[in-house]
């Protein structure tokens, strides 16, 4: 309490006369009153009237707001709020600690190039400043709180909180039509040199995660392979109608160690689909309305001397890309280093020109390459790809207008839904896709 709010007090109490006695409140017992001269004595404590003790002086600390409310805000988009400490009593205040509770949406943030490192000693009258931050990722409530720790005694441990709500920015509605059966040409041109044996047996132990997919989804499929020494064809065109479509594709893949050294894939690949070729037009494995996919497996780069945009062009024109499309794979040692092979640069070009998928041939996990390479050639009844970011927990897929919980899932890489091959929607089904969506934040 301040010497002025004692003074008026006292002035109410000496004017009530009788009732109270202002000398017999000021003045313990056996203490002589001190002469009224209307200015309190600077030398001499004065009792506080409210709790009549001697005031001590003290540390005081004041944290505002108290609480405070984000409210409805966008996601991802990001709000401030400060957070003032103040230093309110007669010593000095000494902050000694600042935490912060809550999720990763709402953060802490101190200017300790400004005020220093903790703790902080803040006299009377002064202040520092913290801002919180609310950047939502998800529609959801979120409660953060700030602890301060200091040396006021009364009052050592203050918290204030401080919530919000995410919100998006819009819905959207998209649909899809499930196309016809696809038709897929699938033709592997395997690596049959000295050093291959191992990677064969991989290829060979995983190929159920690339023939079952291919099953499931009801395509109709022609897989042919050829070596990188041979144009020909290793064995029948694999089709669904195959009876044991596993076991015989592990045959023609398992090519054995005794080809040549000079591995020329992209030259075979190209000779086995010219008109003439065991895989090109008028053969069994050729059709004009199917979809065109080579499979390139060598830990050698393609040995040919010819340009390689060219062999991709040479293999583009054998098919109408109006009415289907091509892609050229590689499997093989990473360009420009590889930890097990041979850098496939001339593969690595190939791969970028079709518009395919270079995989690392000294990775343990072959069986997620293989996965990869179904679902990329399956991706035109497996993938439909959304017209803004989602907020991927607000995604709802409906076939048929009926909801579907499971068989899909979203893939960040292609921002698309992805059906599983065994959930693929009947042809000419409804796929309606709902989501929220980021937009532009305020300014």
């Amino acid at each position: 309490m301040s010497w002025g709010k004692n003074l008026v007090l006292l002035a109410v109490l000496a004017g009530c006369g009788t009732e109270y006695d202002y000398r017999s409140v000021v003045s313990p017992p056996g203490v002589p009153a001190p002469e009224d001269t209307g200015q309190p004595p600077e030398d001499k404590p004065w009792l506080d009237v409210d709790t009549g003790t001697i005031p001590v002086p003290s540390a005081e600390i004041e944290v505002t707001p108290t609480s405070y409310s984000f409210g409805d805000c966008l996601l991802e988009c990001e709000v401030t709020t400060t957070i003032e400490i103040s230093s309110v009593g007669q010593l000095d205040l000494m902050v000694d600690r600042l935490t912060y509770s809550g999720p990763g949406d709402l953060m802490l943030d101190v200017n300790y190039m400004k005020y220093g490192g903790l703790p902080w000693i803040l006299t009377p009258g002064s202040s520092v400043a913290a801002t919180i931050s609310y950047f939502p990722g998800a529609e959801s409530y979120h409660l953060g709180y700030l602890t301060v720790e200091s040396n006021d005694l009364s009052d050592p441990i203050v918290i204030v909180g401080q919530d919000g709500s995410g919100i998006r920015h819009g819905t959207i509605t998209e649909e899809f039509i499930q196309e016809e059966q696809l038709e897929l040409d699938i033709l592997f041109v395997i690596d049959n040199s000295c050093s291959m044996g191992t990677e064969q047996a991989e290829l060979a132990y995983n190929s159920d995660l690339f023939i079952t997919p291919l099953s499931t989804s009801g395509a109709d499929f022609h897989i042919g392979v050829i070596t990188t020494d041979s144009a020909s064809l290793r064995g029948a065109v694999i089709t669904p109608a195959t009876p044991d479509i596993v076991t015989e594709f592990q045959d023609q893949i398992v090519a054995g160690t005794s080809g040549s050294s000079t591995e020329r894939g992209l030259q075979m690949a190209e000779d086995s689909l010219q008109p003439g070729g065991e895989a090109g037009a008028g053969r069994p494995f050729f059709r004009d309305t199917a979809n065109l996919v080579v499979v390139i497996v060598s830990d050698e780069d393609d040995s040919g001397t010819g340009v390689v945009s060219d062999h991709i062009t040479n293999i583009m024109s054998v098919k109408d890309l109006t009415i289907t499309t091509f892609t050229l794979h590689t499997v093989a040692g990473l360009y420009p280093s590889s930890a097990c092979a041979s850098p496939a640069g001339r593969y690595d070009e190939a791969v970028f020109l079709s518009g395919g998928q270079f995989f690392d041939i000294c990775t343990s996990d072959w069986g997620y390459q293989v996965e990869q390479i179904a679902e990329d050639s399956l991706s035109s009844v497996l993938f439909y790809p959304l017209s803004e970011d989602p907020v991927v927990d607000s995604i709802e897929v409906f076939v048929d207008g009926v909801p579907t919980l499971t068989g899909w899932s979203y893939n960040y890489v292609d921002n698309s839904v992805v059906f599983e091959p065994a959930s693929i929607p009947d042809v000419g089904s409804v796929i309606t896709v709902e989501y929220g969506y980021y937009g532009e934040c305020p300014e």
